[in-house]
């Protein structure tokens, strides 16, 4: 089976994070873009939609001419926790305008670079903590 371009960049980008030394690799979309042979949004799309916090991949870029795309494997919990759900009650509360944009890209930044060093038990007490501490924040900003 003949794989498309998306599945090549997908592949590509990921053996480039499993050999970097902290699973994070820094980019140009117009470099990558180039080395494929195919324009910067076909890029954007495969990291958008590939590269995704659900899969373990937390995303940051910066358009213009010395801009980049920064992508970190981050490991997700074990046991009864889980990231993925308090990164979508995230999404849930910036969509209904209860966290700014900002604010959301803060939090998720601080879930995926500040618990990997903690045990799976210590991190599902914490994210179970933070989500708690979330909705009685919404309740009184609401």
């Amino acid at each position: 089976m003949k794989k498309s371009l998306a599945d090549k960049i997908e592949q590509y980008l990921k053996v480039l994070i499993d050999r970097s030394d902290d699973k994070r690799i820094e980019i140009q979309r117009s470099e990558l873009a180039e080395t494929f042979s195919c324009v910067p949004s076909q890029v954007t799309y495969v990291i958008a939609t590939r590269f995704t916090e659900r899969d373990g991949y937390y995303t940051e870029s910066r358009r213009g001419g010395k801009g980049y795309v920064r992508i970190t494997r981050f490991s997700m919990p074990q046991e009864g926790a889980n990231l993925s759900d308090l990164f979508s009650y995230c999404d849930y509360l910036t969509e209904m305008e209860l966290l700014t944009e900002r604010e959301s890209k803060l939090l998720t930044h601080l879930l995926v670079n500040a618990f990997n060093q903690f045990p799976a038990e210590t991190r599902e007490e914490i994210f179970e903590g933070i989500k708690k501490a979330l909705s009685e924040y919404v309740k009184t900003e609401s």
